[in-house]
Order: C-alpha cells, then sequence, then structure tokens
C-alpha cells in the first residue's frame, strides 16, 4: 500500500496542535502516514503525543548552519542523479525565479523526492502555504506525485498571492480552515477555485468537555503565541480600564513568543503587572486545569501591516468546548466560530475599551458568563468535533491512495 507523505516545516511544534491532531486522526482511520519535516524546531516542551511520533519524523535539513547547507546540497546531488529529468524540471524552476530561497527549496524538493520515492508515497500533503507548500510543487516537479497543502494564516496572506496561485493550479487540490480563507484563495486561482475545500481543525470535544469548572472570580485566561497578530498589547492595555472602573481581576497569559519581554514591560508602564501573570508555553494537557479556573476567556486576535493574521485560533474553539465564556475580535474566520451574543462576544479589533466593557460585563455578571459558555460547549459539540472535520480530509487522501471509502471509519 502506498503511503501519504506528510511535509511540515518544523515539527513537533507546541504551537501548532492542529497538526498533530489531524496526523493522529488520519491514522486512526486508517491513512499510512508518514511526517516529514524541513527542520526540528529543538523546543524544550513537546505534547506527550508528538513526543511519540519524533523517532519516525523524516527531517530533510538538520539545522541552519553551514554544515546543515552543504549536507542539503550534497545530497541534493546525489538524490537528483536518480532522477535527472525531473531535478532538471525544478532547476529550471530556481533559474526562473533567482532568489536564495527558491534555490533553498529546490535543494530540498529533490531531497523531499528521494524520501517519497523510498517509501513509496502516493500522494504528498504539506502543511501551510509557503515554503513548505513550494517544497511539495518542487517534489511533485521532479517525481510526478501529485500533491495538495493546506493553507492557514500568516503563509495564506504573507506569501505572494502569484506563488500560492501557481501552487494551488498545480495540486489535486487546497485545503484551508475558513470560508475567509477560501474565498481569498478562490478569487486568486480564479478557473481553479473549485479546488479549494474547507476543513476546520476542530476540536477534541470528548477532551476538553470533561473539564471540570471552578473559576476563579475575577480571572481571565488568555492562550496563545506572543506575536504581534495575538492582539495581546490590545488586552494589556484593556487591563487598566477594568482597574480604573474598580473591577477586580486578575489575568493569566500562557504562551511565549518573540514580544514575551516586551509584553511584560508594557504591563509594568500601564500599571497592571502585578495583576498579570505570563506562564510561558505549556504542552496542552497543562492546560485543561487553566481552563477549568478561569472565569472569562480573552483573545484580540489583529491584522498587521503586513497582513499576517490568524484563521481561527485553535485555543477559542477549546475555551469553548470547555464551557467558558470568550471574548474575541471580530476579524479573519473568527466570526464563523463565535456568534456574537449567542455562543461569545466579539468587539472591534484594536480596540482596547470595546474589549474592557466585555470583560467587565461578564466578570460582574457570572450568569451571563455562564450562558454564554453552555451555549458556546453545545454549540462546539455539535459543529466543531476534531473526528467530523478530518473526516472529509481522510476521505480525499483515501481516494488519492486508492483505498477504499473512509465513510464507516
Amino acid at each position: 500500500m502506498s503511503t501519504l507523505a506528510m511535509l511540515v516545516k518544523r515539527f513537533p511544534r507546541l504551537s501548532e496542535t492542529f497538526v498533530l491532531n489531524e496526523i493522529l486522526q488520519l491514522r486512526e482511520r486508517g491513512i499510512p502516514v508518514r511526517v516529514h519535516a524541513v527542520l526540528d524546531p529543538g523546543e524544550d516542551q513537546r505534547h506527550p503525543e508528538a513526543a511519540a511520533l519524533r523517532p519516525e519524523v523524516c527531517y530533510l535539513r538538520t539545522g541552519d548552519g553551514p554544515g546543515s547547507w552543504l549536507g542539503l546540497t550534497a545530497r541534493a546531488v546525489s538524490a537528483a542523479a536518480s532522477r535527472p529529468r525531473g531535478a532538471a524540471r525544478a532547476i529550471r524552476f530556481g533559474l526562473a525565479r533567482r532568489s536564495s530561497a527558491t534555490w533553498r527549496h529546490v535543494a530540498e524538493g529533490i531531497v523531499m523526492a528521494e524520501h517519497v520515492d523510498r517509501e513509496g508515497a502516493g500522494h504528498l500533503h504539506a502543511h501551510f502555504a509557503h515554503g513548505p507548500a513550494a517544497i511539495a510543487y518542487l517534489t511533485h516537479l521532479v517525481t510526478g506525485v501529485p500533491f495538495s497543502f493546506t493553507a492557514h494564516a500568516k503563509d495564506l496572506y504573507t506569501t505572494p498571492p502569484a506563488y500560492v496561485a501557481q501552487r494551488g493550479r498545480a495540486a489535486e487540490f487546497v485545503v484551508t480552515c475558513t470560508e475567509a480563507n477560501r474565498a481569498y484563495l478562490r478569487k486568486l486561482l480564479g478557473p481553479d477555485g473549485d479546488k479549494v475545500i474547507v476543513c476546520r481543525h476542530g476540536v477534541d470535544v470528548e477532551r476538553f468537555s470533561a473539564v471540570v469548572r471552578r473559576p476563579v472570580p475575577g480571572r481571565i485566561l488568555s492562550i496563545g503565541r506572543l506575536v504581534q497578530k495575538k492582539g495581546f498589547d490590545v488586552l494589556v492595555r484593556a487591563l487598566p480600564v477594568l482597574a480604573e472602573r474598580g473591577v477586580a481581576f486578575e489575568c493569566r497569559v500562557v504562551g511565549d513568543g518573540p514580544l514575551a519581554e516586551e509584553l511584560q514591560a508594557l504591563a509594568r508602564t500601564v500599571g497592571i503587572d502585578r495583576h498579570v501573570a505570563f506562564l510561558g508555553a505549556r504542552p496542552q494537557v497543562e492546560l485543561l486545569a487553566e481552563y477549568g479556573a478561569a472565569e472569562v476567556f480573552a483573545l484580540a486576535p489583529v491584522i498587521t501591516s503586513d497582513g499576517d493574521r490568524d484563521g481561527i485560533p485553535n485555543v477559542l474553539a477549546e475555551a469553548m468546548a470547555s464551557g467558558l465564556p470568550v471574548v474575541s475580535a471580530a476579524v479573519s474566520g473568527i466570526p464563523e466560530l463565535i456568534h456574537h451574543g449567542d455562543t461569545g462576544v466579539l468587539v472591534p479589533p484594536s480596540d482596547p475599551p470595546a474589549l474592557a466593557d466585555a470583560l467587565q460585563e461578564l466578570l460582574i455578571d457570572p450568569a451571563e458568563g455562564s450562558r454564554l459558555g453552555e451555549a458556546a460547549r453545545r454549540w462546539v459539540a455539535m459543529n466543531w468535533d476534531l473526528r467530523d472535520a478530518v473526516a472529509p480530509l481522510a476521505e480525499l487522501f483515501a481516494e488519492r491512495l486508492g483505498m477504499r471509502s473512509m465513510a464507516g471509519a
């Protein structure tokens, strides 16, 4: 039986639980997935399930140092000898683009071709529309093996549209996680727009609905990578408004990233550092207790100046599945998950006073918070379950691999 080669940029990553969940669900449904990654991120913390997969992952590179590049080039030259015509197609592509990033992807694509040949992969799927999709496209040029890719958020909106369109037209299909993304992709692909399908990331409803709710009065929880698009600065600027109004609160921020020190300095500047705990990154299993102890969940994503944005942050669905009332910003695909006033509260992006108003309402009216939290839990259970979300993707892969229908899996 041929395999499905799954290519990601870095594996395992603590912040990319959705990729891990998809791989595990596909395997549970009988799809023979083999994981490939450009690099090991070298993170100290890993989800236990990802740590278990780590020994079998095939890596294209060992790092970013000169030795790694020389090793990659040597492997690409060796691999090209077994597929000279395909390698020539990839090299012609590199000559047309003439950028260092393209030449790196050419070498990675040729090495990935060797992996695909060795394991007898019948289909190649890449997560993210930038580097991984570029490598998958080049591997396709070398081997002829069909490919597809999933476009998420930053990768979709910060990659040159012409590049995304070229990869999308060559792909068998293109997956994305929001209707907003699908509309953007369909416009880029034009006549090939029907190739784009929506498959939600989904959430493990069974795991999160089992969270025992013992909320600490006034506790606000926020989770995510500490990067600009997550809008943590908006949250930090909203908190002094609560303090000025005499609303009792404490805020716990779980996550790590390049803005960690900047956000802590901002909390000191606005005078609420004693009320905010920056806890660093945590594996998902440790988040369950955080969801159970919080009174409100808040995340206020923004669209950055370069177009970077979230799709639908998974932590919002996790919080909702846990029965937490959620407050977020009405950007990108978030309104597809949170229905204002019914399953949560949406505020305008980059508006700290509006965020403060929404948080205050829920903190001083626990009954309203309970109503929204329970409604959110029910809605996610019915519409956002991980197993249902992955099922259409499993069907597509089964068809490409010549397997029986997965409908009864």
